[in-house]
């Protein structure tokens, strides 16, 4: 009997995702998976790909993007693989698009175009049908997660309020069959429109849905200012409850808690000691990205939808009590992210100090002007938090990477191209936050298992063939806020599924990504 053909990679250091010291050895590929890891003698009929003085890995996991739309629209994304990402966890925040009728998926489509983007795909309403949609012309691997705020919005509208016990009912219905098609867990928004009014309990039944499945509660937090300590609190009381592991997103200390990051960290280990699995994510910047909205309506001017929270701000009487809520930011420290209308694009990328004063006027009115003139579509960048807080973070043993990456805009935030690259250039490699093996393992076996992938994140026989080949010397993001489109440096390989995706830095032909669940 004949062998079956095999790509073997020759001559690398391999780093194979469980926190092992590296070693030189050989990694072979049958299919869609790895055949063995050693000392292997390629044959003639072998594909060979030397990677010499390089390093082989696991893919890498991003457990935290709005790529929902991106990864349809685009499916190559090289943003990602340029830094070694072959998987994508979406529907982040409670703010994805299904499960949903077509009404509600356009209402969502209209309400996140700012971050998500405006790109014409093809609407889903279920899982299942994202992932026939996506299967067609993948490159890299999907993780789907149910997002609250739009199951929440399909039972009861863009409406403000508790959820009737009937309502309650309807929205584990959605969960379940979310679940079912092989959703991995809940995610929420819960200073986002309609998450936010959601009270514990609602939050409870719909985690024990999820803990029936084996998934797990991520939630965006209530607060991560005043009250951060609190939200953590309530999200620990969520999993207690539910019997839910929970992973809080992007875990940044704002306003009076900057600096206390050991504070923050104590309160997760208080409660992890309690018996409740709590972990979290960070990206590697220190400045976040969200709607320009948030800055000057409260979430609960969105009850009703879009058109009503227009309203808000076009309604002269409203506006002294909107420019009281208005955050006390740095100004200079914020630029516009995505505008998308001709007629105001050349704004992206002006802080809004520099903004308003070429208006002429102060920062809350430019606001309101130019989210009147576009229709609430816009981003920002901002929001400054504490670099020892961040650093603290990623040396947690509970410390996960999710890159939060937003698509939209051409002054979009930098993380989208540089989050990992950063990780493993800037804080491993030059700060030695942590070793090399480790920082692998929690990219890859550590974030697949967290979210029940039991067949991804290390390199050994009759796992998942998705690899990275990275030189660690010289992995490095590139991406500036002045700058953010520009890819990263260091990888060199990819395999998705067995198949090369990125030879030498440069995009095969090979489409072998799926949903994974």
């Amino acid at each position: 009997m004949s062998r079956q053909k095999r790509t073997v990679l020759c001559g690398g250091m391999v780093i194979d995702g469980t926190g092992a010291p590296a070693r030189p050895a050989d990694v072979a590929v049958v299919g869609d998976r790895i055949a063995d890891v050693g000392d292997i003698a390629a044959g003639g009929d072998d594909a060979v790909l030397d990677v010499t003085g390089l390093t082989v890995a696991p893919g890498f996991h991003d457990i935290h993007t709005h790529y929902d739309l991106e990864l349809l629209a685009r499916p190559a994304h090289l943003d990602g693989l340029r830094q070694g990402v072959t998987t994508y966890q979406i529907a982040e925040c409670g703010l994805g698009f299904a499960p949903a009728s077509a009404a509600t998926h356009a209402e969502f489509r209209t309400y996140l175009a700012c971050l998500a983007g405006t790109d014409d795909v093809p609407p889903w309403t279920t899982i299942a049908e994202y992932q026939a949609l996506y299967e067609r012309n993948a490159v890299v691997n999907c993780v789907s997660m149910v997002p609250h705020g739009i199951v929440r919005a399909e039972v009861m509208g863009m409406t403000a309020g508790a959820a009737s016990p009937a309502q309650l009912d309807a929205m584990k219905h959605l969960v379940r069959e979310a679940m079912e098609q092989g959703a991995r867990g809940l995610t929420t928004g819960l200073t986002y429109f309609p998450s936010c009014e959601a009270d514990t309990d609602e939050l409870v039944a719909l985690a024990q849905v999820v803990a029936e499945y084996g998934g797990v509660y991520v939630t965006h937090l209530r607060s991560y200012s005043n009250t951060m300590l609190e939200a953590i609190d309530e999200a620990g009381e969520i999993g207690r409850r539910a019997g839910v592991p929970v992973q809080i997103s992007h875990l940044r200390p704002r306003g009076p808690l900057v600096g206390r990051g050991a504070e923050v960290l104590a309160r997760i280990d208080a409660i992890r000691q309690g018996g409740v699995d709590m972990a979290f994510d960070n990206y590697t910047y220190l400045k976040g990205c969200t709607l320009m909205a948030a800055f000057v309506l409260p979430p609960d001017a969105y009850a009703g939808g879009v058109t009503v929270a227009l309203d808000t701000l076009r309604d002269p009487a409203r506006r002294d009590d909107l420019r009281a809520r208005m955050p006390n930011e740095d100004w200079t420290q914020v630029h516009i992210a995505n505008v998308p209308s001709a007629k105001n694009r050349h704004v992206a990328g002006m802080t809004l100090a520099a903004f308003a004063e070429s208006r002429g006027t102060d920062v809350f009115e430019a606001c309101v002007e130019l989210l009147i003139d576009e229709e609430l579509c816009v981003s920002a960048v901002g929001g400054v938090i504490d670099e020892d807080d961040l650093r603290r973070n990623f040396k947690h043993p509970c410390s996960y990477i999710g890159s939060d990456s937003i698509p939209a805009g051409g002054h979009r935030h930098p993380r989208a191209c540089g989050c990992f690259a950063r990780y493993l250039g800037h804080y491993v490699r030059e700060e030695r936050l942590l070793p090399l093996e480790e920082a692998v393992r929690r990219i890859t076996s550590a974030a697949a298992r967290r979210f029940g992938l039991t067949d991804r994140g290390v390199l050994a026989a009759g796992m998942a063939a998705d690899i990275t080949v990275f030189d660690p010397a010289t992995i490095a993001d590139r991406a500036t806020y002045e700058q953010p489109l520009t890819p990263s440096e260091g990888v060199h390989h990819v395999l998705v599924n067995g198949q090369l995706v990125l030879r030498d830095g440069r995009l095969t032909d090979a489409r072998p990504g799926c949903v994974l669940g």
